[in-house]
């Protein structure tokens, strides 16, 4: 037994908690694990001497470890014991040279206060309830303050720290609260292990293909310039600061299911059904833009197997608790027609969606940081920085082209063999699992119920003038909507009816209904938007680009249908420009290099296509 102890000291310490290996990381674990095997050896009847240099501990070091281990804890009373063998951990409080009420503000001014007061220091340590914030106010805090300023008064320090701060001593309380409770939350964490529990769904049994897929958005931060084509071969320039990416994905294989871009605008309820109606639908290779964007020779989507010509389904989704994911029509299109299990997280906690955050790293640092204008923002790890050397308005965006690039990546990725992932690729997990027998879920109606989670329902009013001439007609999304029933139906111009577009890929047709539910007529889109099937999407495109007066060309202008005359221009500038983002995908891209970059292995579907950094001239 050390000369330091005595028996009944000794079983004091031994029975203290010791730190649990959990609550620290290995090279902090290695010294505490030490210590503690030092502290063991003396308790159990070895020398300091022999204790510190078997377990390499400076002898000084373990000496004053064991006086502060039989030392009772200022604020708790409880022995200190083993969490003496955390380093750098304080077991006495500062305490101020001057036991005297200070008479202004200076460092560990309070920390003075409350040595000289023992009465302000019993209600300050006796503080248990929540601290106030910004949204929400604390009564508790406010009697706990009220009462200190109130024997400051009565002991004749009104004139004195902290009342005579600017704001009466508020803010250094709450600090002096904030510390403290940071100080004990910390103390019950090193003593108590880790309880087990059950936080995810894997924990209850294990995940095969499509149990569980998440969704969620990633906003990308560019300065970037998206181009409208013109007729003289040009374009004109809008500036955009953000673009939305909304993705679905499977946690077992990491195929992505589906994806969707929001360029300049923050995504709504339309959007995310939109994207779920994606995923129930078979993938068709795009009509891709520039002439030397390809797809990959295999590229796969999961929407591509089919049996019995439908397409497998998840039985749970998760998301955040965005508003767009808990509108009334999102939730009730997805309880109604997407079908299965909808979990709802919490936003800003990645643990609940691990997978889908994963994904969007890693297209962000492999190619959409990549596009003119990207840039890293600034973050409490570091400062802003520049990820492409391309500026926006020599190299700017196209929505189209975008989203050929993104597709084309997308359909690459899910036949690339994931190093997380034994290695094997999205596609040989998914066909393997078909292969020893799996089953997916397939549910017959797919199609009819694509297309009804994202009917979009509206009111309209029937314009037009008898004495005009107008015969009755609905303006809508730039369109107007006529019906042979109208014929003559002067009587019904001013009324309200519901609306709805019954294909959301084909908005040509606009259904009419009455209060009661009841089918009334259908209208048919009248030219310039009569011409081919399109989307709301495509349509809001191509009506800016109509509206330029210097959009149409020699060539397009006997082009009737302004769908097909938008694609017909951006097609010829298209043919003309060096986008930014065809740089991207054929590699000549130099990016600015990260701080200290780690040099790793990666599998990404457009590795070795872009060249190393350096190879080409910046631009």
């Amino acid at each position: 037994m050390s000369k330091y102890l005595t028996q009944a000291d000794a079983e004091a310490i031994l029975a203290c908690p010791k730190p649990v290996e959990q609550s620290f990381n290995a090279e902090e674990w290695e010294a505490i694990d030490r210590r503690i095997k030092a502290l063991d050896a003396v308790l159990l009847g070895a020398t300091v001497s022999a204790a510190a240099r078997n377990h390499r501990i400076d002898r000084k070091t373990l000496a004053r470890m064991i006086d502060n281990a039989i030392k009772r804890c200022d604020t708790t009373g409880r022995l200190n014991g083993y969490q003496v063998c955390i380093p750098q951990k304080r077991f006495a409080e500062r305490t101020a040279r001057n036991a005297v009420v200070p008479a202004k503000a200076h460092a560990f001014a309070f920390e003075q206060l409350l040595a000289a007061l023992p009465a302000v220091s019993q209600l300050v340590l006796a503080f248990k309830g929540p601290l106030p914030s910004r949204q929400r106010a604390s009564p508790a805090f406010n009697r706990l303050y009220n009462g200190i300023a109130k024997h400051l008064r009565d002991q004749g320090h009104g004139d004195a720290y902290p009342l005579n701060t600017v704001d009466g001593g508020r803010r250094a309380l709450q600090a002096f609260l904030r510390r403290l409770q940071g100080k004990r939350h910390a103390e019950r964490a090193a003593e108590q292990p880790e309880t087990p529990s059950v936080t995810r769904i894997e924990h209850l049994f294990a995940l095969q293909p499509f149990d569980r897929i998440e969704m969620d958005e990633h906003k990308i931060d560019v300065d970037a310039w998206m181009a409208m084509p013109l007729a003289n071969g040009t374009y004109r320039l809008e500036r955009v600061r953000q673009m939305w990416l909304l993705a679905i994905v499977d946690v077992v294989s990491g195929a992505i299911l589906a994806w969707l871009l929001v360029v300049g605008r923050k995504y709504h309820r339309l959007d995310v059904l939109s994207l779920f109606a994606m995923a129930l639908k078979p993938w068709q290779p795009r009509e891709l833009l520039v002439p030397d964007t390809r797809y990959s020779p295999r590229a796969w989507m999961p929407s591509c197997d089919l049996q019995d010509g439908l397409v497998a389904r998840s039985l749970m989704a998760a998301f955040d608790n965005d508003s767009s994911h808990l509108a009334k029509m999102s939730l009730g299109n997805l309880v109604d027609f997407h079908l299965g299990v909808l979990h709802y997280g919490r936003s800003g906690m990645g643990e609940g969606r691990p997978h889908i955050e994963a994904l969007f790293k890693v297209i962000e640092n492999e190619l959409l940081r990549y596009i003119a204008g990207g840039f890293v923002p600034e973050t409490a790890q570091g400062a802003k920085f520049a990820t492409s050397t391309l500026q926006g308005e020599r190299y700017p965006l196209n929505v189209e082209f975008m989203e050929d690039l993104i597709d084309t990546y997308v359909s690459a990725s899910n036949v690339t063999s994931k190093s997380t992932r034994e290695p094997r690729s999205p596609k040989q997990i998914v066909q393997d699992y078909l292969a020893s027998g799996g089953l997916l879920w397939r549910c017959p109606g797919s199609d009819e119920h694509a297309r009804r989670l994202t009917v979009r329902r509206m009111e309209v009013t029937i314009k037009g003038s008898k004495k005009s001439g107008v015969p009755p007609l609905v303006y809508q999304d730039y369109a107007r909507y006529r019906s042979p029933q109208l014929t003559g139906q002067y009587k019904l111009i001013g009324s309200k009816f519901a609306a709805t577009y019954e294909n959301p890929e084909d908005i040509r047709e606009m259904t009419l209904w009455d209060r009661a539910g009841k089918r009334v007529m259908t209208l048919e889109a009248l030219p310039p938007y009569s011409g081919v099937p399109h989307s709301l999407a495509q349509r809001i495109r191509a009506a800016a680009w109509n509206r330029n007066p210097e959009a149409r060309t020699d060539e397009n202008a006997l082009i009737q249908d302004n769908i097909l005359a938008y694609h017909a221009g951006v097609r010829e500038v298209a043919a003309k420009m060096n986008w930014a983002s065809g740089l991207v995908l054929s590699g000549e891209v130099p990016a600015l290099p990260r701080p200290a970059p780690q040099p790793r292995e990666t599998s990404a579907p457009l590795a070795g296509l872009r060249p190393p950094i350096g190879r080409f001239p910046l631009r």
